[in-house]
């Protein structure tokens, strides 16, 4: 039997606005690598004990927790990825390890340290963006429709960038794309938009079109920054090539 949209060809073409409409408490993230399935909620997905009491308490410390696994992949080993991400203020950051799923290297302490907004110690800094694309179809069948062959073409251009992840918020606009460290939400996208998007990100700004907002601001600022990125064309992150990484500049405001 084939999944029936809920939410309208309107949400899916743009026809809908989806501006300001990133989560506002997500400012801190805990994405750990996960073949799936993926039930309801992230949090709820079978895991090593270790890393299931970890999930509990970032979830306690109110970290927005996601599970990931690269485009078409559905088995993995022991060995997981797992980000630490932060993606308020005008410096974000990222840190990464691959963890033992019975016995990560990463302690509450991390979490809570994250969850203050401190960089923790856990892993290394990783300096390349990542893109999350949801492709969480027990939350949303559009997520799968629309998300899953987005995330195969995007991870032919940016091999090593790019990951499915659970439900980011707002499936009504799938497909949605998360561009980490900064946490830019952009949805609905396809191809064209999608690439659009990262093609501004890695230039060190942000696309007008199809923008959701920044994770972890508030919605009245959503709309204020929204409104003039419409009006002045131009949104700068501050960010500068640097070989294949980028070096994050204490900068985040209008051209």
């Amino acid at each position: 039997m084939t999944a029936v949209c809920e939410h309208g060809a309107e949400c899916h073409d743009g026809t809908e606005s989806s501006a300001a409409s990133a989560p506002e408490a997500s400012r801190a993230w805990l994405l750990i690598e996960h073949p799936g399935p993926w039930p309801h909620e992230a949090s709820g997905a079978a895991q090593p004990a270790p890393l299931a009491e970890l999930v509990e308490a970032a979830e306690e410390f109110g970290l927005r927790v996601q599970m990931i696994r690269r485009p078409g992949r559905r088995q993995v080993g022991d060995v997981r990825s797992v980000f630490l991400g932060w993606t308020a203020d005008p410096q974000p950051f990222l840190r990464y390890a691959e963890v033992s799923a019975s016995a990560p290297e990463l302690a509450e302490r991390d979490l809570k340290e994250l969850a203050a907004g401190i960089v923790p110690s856990f892993g290394e800094v990783w300096d390349d963006p990542v893109f999350l694309v949801c492709t969480h179809g027990k939350r949303s069948a559009c997520c799968a429709r629309f998300g899953a062959p987005l995330a195969q073409t995007l991870a032919s251009r940016h091999p090593g960038q790019v990951w499915e992840t659970t439900h980011v918020g707002g499936h009504r606009f799938a497909a949605n794309l998360v561009i980490l460290p900064h946490g830019l939400y952009y949805g609905p996208v396809g191809v064209g938009p999608a690439a659009t998007a990262i093609g501004a990100y890695q230039r060190g700004s942000v696309a007008v079109d199809r923008y959701r907002g920044r994770a972890g601001q508030a919605q009245a600022d959503q709309e204020a920054e929204y409104a003039r990125l419409v009006e002045g064309g131009a949104l700068s992150l501050g960010l500068s090539a640097r070989g294949s990484s980028w070096s994050r500049r204490l900068h985040y405001g209008l051209e």
